[in-house]
């Protein structure tokens, strides 16, 4: 059974590309010597010569510096200097200040954030993760990230930075170490008696940090732990070391994940390991670095290493589609190797300041070589600062320029506010004004529909009594008539209409007196309706449910008592039958047995006679 690997692909952040850039531009030249190119004379007028206190190093060794270099700035950038870094400043410094400057750790903290932030109803159980890196100095930066997260950790290798004195396997309860007595007499109190304090469970993840090294040399490093997954920033490692065997002893499976920068050296090595050993591929991996380095971009989607963290969790095989891939460019590159060691596309362009690197065209010690590194490092360092205050210089002048124009603005917002203000004053008088002057014009419009009216009716008897003066009398007559017949039938209509108010007011009494005597029936039908619910209330209450338990549980009683008596009757009935079968109770059977007893003595007499 082979445990599963895993290679997860990183980049470079801008300022490992810097650094990279300039560690290239510084070792130019012992690069071209050491692969014999003939392009190294190109390089002699680039640049003066220094005068050496020290024995050069040779163009090997500095290119072995270089290798060295490359991989520690892959790493981590704070991995390039010699000395390690003051305890109390990695204490101190936040933790992801600490990562911002390695894509690499950035990864790493990523993917132990998906491991930590899981569902802990799916995945309840506490993991055990081992961290694997490759100098104790690295070591250093993964537990001055990781302190103050809420796992426990465990260092292996190396002094820790701060000991949280996390034992392994731990007891849940506290410490039973008795309290010596005071001395006091009148003190009652039992000191001897051991306490007990209960103690909740830690369900928080490990943390084991140890370096490759020590764990390849010392195999049973982790014989007493539970390890369930592994990190390796070690993408070298070899998976078939005793230590995970014994780690998977048992049949577990303990993925292995490499965090690999792509097309860096030992991604090279790591493609090319099964033809030839590490030292071969050590010139070829590292000119293939130098060519392809352009090509390594950092990625800044990290949605994929949740799923993938998910998948491990869920003890499944990684879908090969949800990983990036980690495959190595083309290697029959026709890059000219000059143009390689002296172009710096990768290195982060200044806009207002005039940053070049020059090959170091002399020969070197390791004293020259430091201060020339050191210089670099440092001019590069102040033109990033010069070109951060000149960039801060404009924003803060485009923000001077920003406010006073925002300024302008609040000014016209407030004036068109105080105009705006003072339309709104004004609205309701012309509004009232609008409102009386149509009502004003409604009621001249009533008015002269009603002028209209008035006039035509003023006409129309005008005419009429006009037209009456010529009318004959026979006509007259007739109207007359029917007038008096209109008149009578107004005069019933008017009766009727008395006699229908009258009905409709006794009615209207009557609907009154039966809607009152409706209203007094649904107060008391409201009433019984409260009655009820409370009696309900008091029969679904506890007394009476108590009550109700007690009856049940005496009816039962009684009932076995009555099942009692009657079988003790039945039992006395049959008895007392059975008894008078063979005695009687009013001394028949006695007075019986006696005759038989008198007879038996006189026939003996008589036969002994």
């Amino acid at each position: 059974m082979q445990n599963p690997n895993y290679c997860i692909p990183v980049g470079l952040t801008q300022l490992q590309q810097d650094l990279i850039e300039i560690l290239i531009s510084t070792h130019a030249r012992s690069l071209l010597q050491f692969c014999n190119n003939e392009d190294v004379k190109k390089l002699e007028d680039l640049e003066s010569s220094r005068k050496l206190t020290l024995p050069a190093l040779s163009p090997q060794q500095l290119t072995s510096l270089l290798s060295t270099n490359i991989r520690a700035v892959a790493n981590h950038p704070c991995l390039l200097v010699e000395h390690y870094m003051p305890r109390q400043l990695l204490l101190m410094e936040p933790g992801e200040r600490l990562i911002c400057g390695s894509d690499k750790f950035q990864k790493m903290a990523t993917l132990l954030d998906s491991f930590l932030s899981r569902d802990r109803k799916r995945f309840p159980k506490p993991l055990q993760v081992t961290i694997l890196s490759h100098s104790v100095k690295e070591l250093d930066l993964i537990e001055g990230y990781l302190l103050g997260k809420a796992v426990k950790l465990k260092r292996l290798s190396g002094a820790s930075l701060f000991d949280e004195k996390h034992n392994y396997g731990e007891p849940d309860t506290g410490s039973n170490t008795p309290v010596l007595p005071t001395g006091y007499i009148k003190d009652d109190y039992e000191y001897g008696r051991r306490r007990r304090r209960t103690k909740e469970i830690d369900h928080r993840d490990w943390l084991f940090l140890a370096t490759a090294t020590h764990l390849a040399r010392s195999p049973e490093l982790m014989d007493d732990f539970s390890i369930d997954l592994v990190i390796g920033f070690d993408p070298l490692i070899d998976e078939n070391l005793e230590c995970f065997l014994r780690m998977r002893k048992s049949g577990k499976m303990v993925p292995l994940i490499k965090l690999l920068v792509k097309d860096s050296p030992d991604h090279f090595c790591l493609v090319h390991n099964q033809t030839k050993s590490e030292d071969d591929h050590f010139l070829s991996s590292l000119l293939h670095f130098v060519r392809h380095r352009q090509t390594i971009t950092k990625t800044d989607s990290t949605g994929w290493l949740s799923q993938f963290a998910e998948s491990l969790l869920e003890e499944k095989t990684p879908d090969a589609t949800s990983l990036p891939l980690c495959d190595l460019s083309d290697q029959h590159s026709n890059v000219n190797l000059l143009e390689a060691v002296t172009k710096y596309q990768s290195l982060s362009p200044l806009s207002t300041m005039d940053f070049k690197l020059v090959p170091i065209n002399q020969d070197l010690d390791i004293k020259t070589y430091q201060n020339v590194l050191m210089d670099r490092i440092v001019q590069r360092l102040n033109s990033c600062d010069e070109e951060y205050a000149t960039r801060e210089k404009d924003i803060l002048e485009n923000r001077l320029r920003e406010t006073m124009r925002q300024n302008e603005f609040d000014l016209l917002h407030e004036e068109a506010a105080s105009i705006f203000k003072q339309s709104k004053e004004e609205e309701g008088p012309a509004i009232n004004s609008l409102k009386k002057f149509n009502k004003a014009q409604a009621d001249y419009n009533k008015v002269s529909e009603r002028l209209k009216v008035l006039s035509e009716r003023k006409e129309s008897l005008s005419k009429r009594l006009n037209d009456s003066k010529t009318l004959p009398s026979s006509q007259i007559d007739g109207l007359s008539s029917e007038l008096k017949k209109l008149k009578s039938m107004r005069d019933a209509s008017k009766q009727e209409n008395e006699q229908k108010s009258d009905t409709n007011d006794k009615l209207r009494a009557k609907y009154q007196s039966e809607s009152s005597n409706a209203a007094n029936k649904s107060i008391a039908i409201q009433r019984l309706r409260q009655n009820r619910d409370q009696l309900k209330a008091r029969l679904s209450g506890p007394v009476v449910s108590l009550h109700f338990k007690n009856a049940l549980e005496q009816e039962a009683i009684l009932k076995e008592e009555l099942i009692r008596v009657v079988r003790q009757s039945q039992f006395t009935q049959g008895y007392v039958k059975r008894i008078q079968k063979q005695y009687s109770l009013n001394g028949t059977q006695h007075l019986k047995a006696n005759t038989q007893t008198s007879r038996s003595r006189r026939q003996r007499n008589a036969n002994m006679g």
